[in-house]
């Protein structure tokens, strides 16, 4: 009997269990569907036919089947052979999509509209959302410029290239259906439910001239019937520097003056130290004691992010609520950054045919700037510290010589405070079945006041006691939207759905700012402003923008495979002149569900291919008010002896038939999925032509005025945009999944203006437009190397007399520049050298990448998940400053400090960088300083772990996850800089640019109650 039952036991452990998977939809064969006994790792899958055999499974055993783009299942073995349907997941093309006023299921979308994957886009630890989502779409572009890197920095977002040249280029931002007006620095990335991007002219039109540079499209979370669920997710993170320069040490520093004042001698001989070096920098030389500037002054920064959420409610009520918290401490003393939000959003029924929605959403900032200061152009050779331990206010030991930056970091303040009401109200009457009216109001007031202080002894503020400075912001905007939509479907063939829209809305701005100078006391800061005994300035703005406009939009599908769309939108605003207020926006598209046809139906490796085809025209305008009006501003003079107030007109001379320029735009793309949904992804491109540019023009100063804005000119942005996602494995316990996106946009300037008669003009050097050449094109000359011993100076078309600028006493170590040009008798261009240096001879460079996109990958193993991002910019150019500008140190002149390079001696005759003189900056340096600024970035490391379900429950969470995160891990470039993508600010500038850039780790933990 033992012998019995062991063969017994041991042949049920043995038992082959047979079965075929198929589709529920149709009854087709899924092959390569995983097929595991659940609990154990054993498993195998289907076969072509969808047959698989698995070993070792017994009667009540439990199978974990799944296919990409089907539910997995949980089939109880109850006979030796097994038919297994698999239901369809339609979650990926079901998949509801805002698409503005209204949504779509993702398969019926017919015009180009990206989804943001916001598990991903979330990993990157920063207030700034638009940073945020750089890399997520294609065809999208995040500008760092203005401050961005610093901390509450704000960036912009430029989709498909830069459509206008004066005109605004910014997308629009549209939050829970209202269209703001500026940024959306009170939305924290917790709250946010969906992000999508409007990127054709047919999804743009819906805007009109609002969305004509792109519409990004922000869903935020709203309560849901049932139980309440409570989120947290807080994070910390640490910053340090990222840098791929030198700078020059001590005593490298003291032989490049030594070097620069040599040149400046006769017998080419090197200078005393004596005559070049102040005490102070002689005794630190002699003892070997230098100042790394960037050690005193740079430390980690850091950030606290917490975030804590409620969501719930009944069918009758709805309420998401959440309060953030966000600090931020900058690498530079005194730069900081904190954010307070509190979010409401009620979803109220009052009946089966009444509803209302509100929100709400409060913010408050305290933002701390670091002074003017740049630790690269400070001379190492003095000292930050005097011998008892206190600041050095000249380092030099030289009241001429710069001041030392942690002194000015002191001797300054400059801090901004900040709060944000938004309120929406959307009351929602269902009139029928299919008919629906919404009302969508929303006010936003937006206050901020900035302060700022200069000291007397602060190098700013030393000439006149001090500086107070005060500004004072106001900014409301109301939004009122009448929006009427019809959506039936007629016998499961046609179906038909309509939206109209009436829409007002109102945008003011004031601005109040006052400066003193002069104090006595200063311990008050810019808050004694009223005790100023010196000048006292105040200055005062205001505008008014007023926007009105009506929509229509209809959609028709047609046996579920056509579907074509129509908009048109009428625009009416202020800012143009009187006879060009208003404005129309048509746009139509055609989408065609190819897989849909009868020669695809049956295809199991096609789940979805759509062709979809959009052509619009919309317009965009100036973004500012008034410029075609006549319009003055005050002035103070002095008459007989005594002060009087008048006016005086402004500088830019008003256009009475100044208008919209217009951007209209053709897209084809294609989007598919295919291999079981393997591979998905899509493609698209555009040829967007901008017609009747704004641009402006200089004017005779005997006008009285500097410029003026006018139409004229077409400008044309094209390209190609593809995004693919490969779920290369997708069993129960592994996923890996690839995807990457790649986008080139090409631009450039078709067309100009004439002189009147009739003669077209191909260039403006005044404002930079050249016909045939992109928008911020670099128009330089052209390197050619550094001049060597033994050359043919004589002969040299750079010390040819009649060039530009002659270089007759040209020597080695000078900038050599190509001769590429010539001009004829009549001053045309020959396109042949013609031995000298004139205007002719500088080329174009275009600045803007060839192509740029992101590779990632993801990897999850039971409750470990891991995300590698890669972010690459190909064949950008732009000018460096720290190579070319003395405030950056890049005259090699030996008076500051700067980027350390290869520069020329008589004994080290360097090919790359000329001879430093002390008494002038090298003729031609510009040329030497247009640089390749292409990178590639590992941009995110991310790797999570989540708690399993049963450890979960045992400690009364619904899920728990911690991970750690590293943001610009490395950062490949051969472009010298803080950040390939930004230039440092000039050491004595005091515009906000620049910010050093980081690489950060972050470890952070999210809890679901």
């Amino acid at each position: 009997m033992l012998l019995f039952t062991t063969v017994v036991m041991f042949s049920q452990s043995e038992t082959s269990i047979n079965g075929t998977v198929l589709s529920a939809e149709d009854n087709m064969p899924l092959p390569g569907a995983s097929v595991v006994l659940k609990g154990t790792s054993n498993g195998v899958s289907t076969d072509f036919d969808g047959n698989f055999k698995i070993n070792g499974a017994k009667q009540s055993d439990i199978l974990i089947v799944s296919f990409m783009g089907y539910k997995t299942q949980e089939v109880t073995i109850n006979a030796n052979t097994l038919t297994i349907l698999l239901a369809s997941d339609t979650s990926t093309l079901d998949e509801v999509v805002v698409v503005g006023y209204g949504t779509q299921k993702k398969s019926d979308i017919v015009n180009a509209v990206a989804i943001t994957d916001l598990d991903k886009a979330t990993l990157s630890p920063t207030s700034d959302v638009n940073e945020m989502l750089r890399g997520r779409i294609s065809g999208l572009q995040v500008d760092v410029g203005g401050g961005t890197l610093r901390p509450g920095g704000t960036s912009d977002i430029i989709f498909r290239g830069q459509g206008s040249i004066e005109g605004n280029v910014s997308a629009i931002y549209v939050v829970d259906g209202i269209i703001r007006e500026g940024g959306i620095e009170d939305i924290d990335s917790d709250d946010i439910e969906s992000i999508e991007f409007l990127k054709d002219a047919s999804a743009q039109a819906i805007y009109g001239s609002r969305g004509a540079n792109g519409v990004v499209l922000i869903t935020t979370k709203r309560g849901e019937s049932g139980k309440v669920s409570v989120n947290y997710h807080g994070y910390v993170t640490s910053k340090s520097i990222e840098r791929n320069f030198d700078v020059y040490s001590g005593q490298e520093f003291a032989q490049l003056r030594r070097e620069a004042v040599r040149s400046t001698i006769a017998d080419d001989s090197y200078p005393n130290d004596e005559e070049i070096f102040s005490e102070v920098e002689l005794e630190n030389i002699a003892n070997n004691e230098f100042v790394d500037w960037e050690d005193e002054l740079m430390r980690n920064g850091f950030v606290n992010s917490q975030a804590l959420s409620i969501s719930g409610g009944t069918d009758l009520t709805k309420v998401f609520a959440s309060i953030n918290y966000f600090k931020e401490d900058g690498m530079i003393p005194t730069s900081s950054y904190t954010r307070k939000t509190l979010r409401l959003n009620v979803d109220q029924k009052i009946s089966d045919k009444f509803s209302v929605n509100f929100d709400l959403n409060l913010l408050n900032e305290d933002t701390e700037r670091a002074a003017s200061i740049n630790v690269i152009t400070t001379s190492p050779l003095g000292s930050a510290y005097d011998d008892e331990g206190n600041l050095t206010q000249f380092p030099s030991g030289e009241e001429s010589s710069t001041v030392n930056p942690l002194w000015n970091l002191r001797e300054q303040d400059n801090d901004e405070k900040g709060n944000d009401y938004v309120i929406n109200i959307t009351p929602i009457w269902n009139i029928t079945e299919h008919l629906t009216y919404q009302l969508k109001t929303n006010l936003t007031r937006r206050t901020s006041e900035r302060g700022q202080y200069l000291s007397s002894l602060s190098s700013a503020g030393d000439d006149v006691d001090g500086i107070a400075r005060i500004e004072n912001q106001l900014t409301e905007s109301y939004l009122v939207e009448n929006i009427l939509t019809y959506d039936k479907l007629f016998n499961a063939d046609h179906n038909l759905n309509v939206t109209l829209v009436q829409s007002a809305q109102e945008y003011k701005f004031s601005s109040t700012f006052t400066e003193g100078q002069g104090f006595v006391n200063e311990t008050l800061g810019y808050n004694g402003i009223t005790d100023a005994i010196g000048n006292i300035t105040v200055e005062r703005e205001k505008s008014q923008q007023n926007v009105a406009s009506f929509m229509a939009r209809a959609r028709y599908g047609l046996l579920n495979k056509y579907t074509f769309e129509a908009t048109a939108r009428a625009d009416g605003a202020s800012v143009n002149s009187a006879d060009n207020k208003w404005s129309f926006n048509p746009a139509a598209s055609f989408a065609w569900k190819i897989h849909k046809e009868n020669f695809l139906k049956n295809t199991n490796a096609v789940q979805e291919l759509k062709l979809r085809v959009s052509y619009g025209s919309l317009v965009n305008d100036l973004g500012r008010a008034y410029t075609s009006l006549f319009t003055a501003e005050g002035q103070n003079y002095i008459f007989d002896g005594e002060s009087a107030s008048g006016y005086s007109p402004s500088v830019i001379l008003p256009n009475t038939d100044l208008k919209f320029e217009r951007i209209t735009t053709a897209n084809v793309g294609l989007d598919f999925a295919v291999f079981n949904n393997i591979l998905t992804g899509n493609i698209n491109w555009y040829d967007a032509r901008t017609n009747d540019l704004l641009l402006k023009r200089g004017v005779p100063s005997t006008t009285g005025y500097n410029y003026t804005y006018f139409n004229a000119g077409e400008m044309q942005n094209t390209g190609v945009e593809l995004s693919l996602t490969a779920n290369i494995i997708n069993s129960d316990n592994f996923k890996w999944s690839v995807s990457t996106n790649w986008s080139n946009n090409k631009n450039k300037i078709l067309e100009l203006y004439d002189d009147g008669d009739g003669n077209p003009i191909l260039s403006d050097d005044t404002y930079g437009y050249y016909v045939g050449q992109s928008v911020g094109v670099i128009y330089h000359y052209q390197f050619d190397g550094i001049w060597q011993e033994g050359d043919d100076f004589e002969n040299a078309p750079q010390a040819n007399p009649e060039s530009t600028l002659s270089q007759e006493s040209l020597s080695a170590g000078d900038i050599r520049v190509k001769d590429t040009n010539g001009v004829d008798a009549d001053g045309n261009a020959t396109g042949v050298p013609d031995g000298k240096i004139t205007p002719e001879d500088r080329v174009f460079t275009d600045s803007n990448p060839d192509w740029f996109g992101s590779l990632s990958t993801s990897f999850a193993y039971k409750g470990f998940d891991l995300f590698v991002d890669f972010y690459a910019v190909e064949g950008a150019t732009k000018v460096n400053p720290f190579l070319n500008t003395y405030n950056n140190g890049g005259t090699l002149q030996g008076k500051v400090n700067g980027v350390k390079v290869d520069y020329y001696t008589p004994e080290n005759p360097s090919d790359e960088f000329p001879r430093p003189n002390f008494d002038a900056t090298p003729l031609y340096l510009n040329s030497l300083a247009v640089k390749d600024a292409s990178y590639i970035r590992l941009r995110t490391v991310s790797l999570g772990y989540t708690l399993s379900d049963q450890l979960s429950n045992h400690l009364n969470l619904s899920q728990m996850r911690f991970y750690v995160t590293a943001t610009n891990v490395f950062t490949k470039t051969d472009y010298i800089g803080y950040s390939p993508e930004v230039n440092i600010r000039d050491t004595y500038s005091t515009a906000d640019t620049g910010y050093p850039d980081s690489r950060s780790f972050t470890f952070g933990v999210r809890i679901k109650f």
